[in-house]
């Protein structure tokens, strides 16, 4: 991004906060972290909470730093996340994961995939692609694009943002070194470049259900765009519209609904009481729908109706429980215990998949359905207790 860019961005989100009204909240590493955060114990410090839905719509020729009179700016309104959320859409690709460098899935997918360097994220894009973000051996992040048999068609330099999908194998999106974002929709033989630069050091929270290249919302934070700021949830739309959002509640935003409806995230963080609690949060009316300290690190299901979390402290190396919830009011639906919980994610809308070592120090993954039953050992590998498992789930 050129220094003009840059600085347009900024001044545009000052003057909008300087309208809107600033919340005094410290987020730090939380915020800036989205996909890390939920696999482990946030540090930092909440100085308070904001106590008003507020967003601001940025016009695009400011941050692509075009023309910046007034008939250029959109509308004013009160727009959410939720406002504009794309439609949901039925189809959906089963998930992978990696066992000892091989990827596998539940429809019988199986190949070793033709990267160099370790797999740090994983997707699925479609019925027959894979998109596979790593560090190939010069420090710098990479998406690569597999087919079936694990060849690769494609790589892309990228920023060190992550990598992140809708949660259905139906659209992907990634930051180019360019600042600016990639989407890749299942069928499609390579991404789109989509308008809008966007600053340094943000980083992809969620992609919405429902994209295509006319209409696709994402969510990103960016770190500190002003002076003394704490740092901006932002909606941005595949035309270049940005929204800039704050939902009260929630000191840090971590997970969003696919539909865009709800957010999840801590909503209290006291290191001195070590007390770490979780919230869900209604996006539209910033009303807290339900809050516990017992569990953090939300995720919710594709169909939004239910999340999956852990214990809210690291227990040894691993975590000692895995939690279904309600989104609508925090009730248990299902657990699993007595294993080391290493990694987990859902599959479908009624199934999880849960990274676990049990007490011989054997790894395994574990499928478990929402309804009840004992869990199915779709893989095993010996391993020694409190070592790291060869089985991972990549996102």
């Amino acid at each position: 991004m050129s220094t003009h860019d840059e600085q347009a961005f900024t001044e545009a989100l000052r003057i909008q906060a300087v309208g809107a009204g600033t919340p005094t909240l410290t987020l730090d590493d939380v915020r800036g972290r989205a996909r890390g955060i939920r696999r482990r114990r946030a540090a930092v410090v909440a100085g308070g909470a904001a106590a008003l839905v507020a967003a601001a719509v940025l016009p695009v020729a400011l941050l692509v730093g075009g023309d910046s009179s007034p008939d250029s700016l959109p509308p004013a309104g009160d727009p959410t996340v939720s406002d504009t959320a794309n439609p949901e859409v039925e189809v959906s690709y089963p998930p992978g994961w990696v066992v000892d460098g091989e990827v596998r899935s539940s429809d019988g997918t199986a190949f070793t995939p033709d990267v160099r360097g370790g797999i740090s994220s994983l997707l699925r894009i479609g019925a027959d692609r894979w998109l596979v973000g790593g560090y190939p051996g010069r420090g710098e992040f990479q998406v690569s694009l597999l087919d079936a048999t694990g060849t690769t068609l494609a790589t892309y330099d990228a920023a060190d943002s992550g990598l992140v999908g809708d949660g259905r194998g139906t659209a992907a999106m990634w930051l180019g070194d360019d600042g600016r974002r990639r989407l890749l929709l299942a069928g499609a033989e390579e991404p789109a470049t989509l308008p809008t630069l966007v600053p340094e050091g943000s980083q992809l929270l969620a992609v919405l259900s429902g994209c295509s290249i006319e209409s696709c919302t994402n969510l990103l934070e960016v770190d500190g765009v002003a002076p003394g700021e704490d740092s901006a949830l932002l909606r941005v739309e595949s035309n270049g519209d940005v929204t800039r959002l704050r939902i009260p509640g929630l000191v840090s935003v971590t997970e969003v609904s696919p539909d865009g409806a709800l957010a999840t995230g801590y909503s209290v963080v006291d290191e001195d009481a070590f007390e770490f609690c979780s919230a869900v949060v209604d996006v539209a009316t910033g009303q807290q729908l339900w809050e516990t300290c017992d569990a953090s690190s939300m995720r919710f299901s594709p169909d939004g109706t239910k999340v999956l979390a852990i214990d809210a402290y690291l227990d040894g190396f691993a975590q000692s429980f895995v939690e279904v919830r309600s989104t609508e009011d925090g009730k248990v639906l299902h657990s699993l215990e007595g294993y080391s919980v290493l990694d987990q994610r859902w599959e479908t809308a009624e199934t999880y998949l849960v990274s676990a070592q049990d007490d011989r120090g054997e790894n395994l993954l574990l499928r478990l359905h929402v309804d009840g039953g004992e869990p199915e050992v779709v893989e095993r590998r010996q391993g020694s207790l409190g070592d790291p498992s060869s089985i991972r789930l990549g996102g």
